[in-house]
């Protein structure tokens, strides 16, 4: 089935799109399930678009025939295994369509693409769900100044301990505890500097032990009516996230276990626990979370780190955590 796209439509996609963001192994696919189950709202896999955006936008400046660098990207995102060829779109379709409406620079494109994405599925409103975007806020607000964001956070001894054991998480506790506390620096600019009506934080604890009403302060964010629907979203058809990745978030396919959310208390050893609690400092307990109060001497510290560290590293060396994607910038 053809998609009918017109300028009218890529009008309502940038001005009603929203953002979920955070850190990863937060609750982000889960929220992504709850709301794609919603009659209004459509949320594809994540496009990874932002992280990218600055050197799509030089290629772009920098390119004698810009219609010629547009063929060149779509060829290139629909040729390789990018993110963006994860939205499943028909290649003929979106270059009738960028010729139609002269879509030939990267932002254009993207807005063309979620456009296209959320037709085919008769949504009238449609977010975006890259939890790492969360560093490239200041840019989709040049891009889109009426955009909404919803960061979710999580205790970063469970977010560290849900990630080691993801296929393409990282080893590291250090590594991804350095990784939170960079994103709740993010979450105190934001806080500040966007409205309640465009910017809202969700703890996942708070969420998985109160979805209903979570799911209602998310409408009421988003502008639709709460609909009972998103709480089945288990028994939804599609699952949202790319063909691949079912073996780190098939929890989404399933009702909520609210007790998975403590297994860290028993699977981070303490010396584990003890780094991330030097890590996030002060952050741990300005998001609202308690200290283990587990101590490592001197010696033991800098034993512990270099153990921790060296996991890192040969996940690196060995790359271990390469899902297989392509960068979505070509080469030249």
């Amino acid at each position: 089935m053809s998609i009918s796209v017109t300028q009218q439509d890529i009008n309502e996609t940038e001005s009603n799109l929203f953002f979920i963001t955070g850190v990863s192994r937060s609750g982000s696919t889960l929220l992504q399930s709850m709301l794609n189950m919603h009659s209004e709202l459509v949320i594809p896999p994540e496009t990874h678009f932002f992280h990218y955006y600055d050197r799509l936008k030089a290629g772009f400046s920098e390119a004698d025939n810009k219609r010629i660098y547009s063929t060149k990207l779509l060829n290139h995102w629909y040729s390789n295994k990018t993110r963006i060829r994860d939205l499943e779109l028909d290649y003929d379709e979106i270059g009738a369509l960028s010729d139609k409406f002269k879509a030939f620079d990267p932002l254009t494109l993207y807005s063309l693409h979620l456009t296209a994405y959320r037709k085919k599925r008769v949504k009238p409103i449609i977010g975006e769900k890259t939890p790492r975007h969360i560093l490239h806020i200041p840019k989709i607000l040049e891009a889109y100044p009426d955009a909404k964001f919803i960061t979710l956070f999580r205790d970063p001894r469970a977010a560290a301990n849900s990630e080691i054991k993801a296929q393409f998480g990282s080893p590291s506790v250090i590594v991804t505890t350095k990784r939170w506390k960079k994103y709740v620096e993010m979450h105190q600019w934001l806080a500040k500097e966007l409205s309640s009506g465009q910017y809202m934080m969700l703890r996942y604890n708070d969420f998985i032990n109160a979805v209903e009403e979570t799911l209602k302060k998310t409408c009421e964010f988003l502008g639709v009516n709460f609909e009972g629907e998103m709480l089945n979203y288990y028994q939804r058809e599609e699952t949202g996230f790319a063909e691949g990745e079912e073996s780190w978030k098939k929890g989404t396919l399933k009702p909520i276990q609210t007790d998975k959310n403590e297994e860290w208390k028993l699977q981070l050893t303490s010396w584990q626990k003890a780094l991330i609690d030097n890590k996030a400092g002060s952050s741990l307990t300005l998001m609202g979370y308690k200290k283990t109060e587990q101590q490592l001497s001197f010696a033991h510290k800098l034993y512990y780190q270099s153990v921790d560290l060296s996991r890192s590293f040969w996940a690196d060396v060995t790359n271990a955590r390469d899902e297989g994607y392509t960068d979505l910038v070509p080469k030249n």
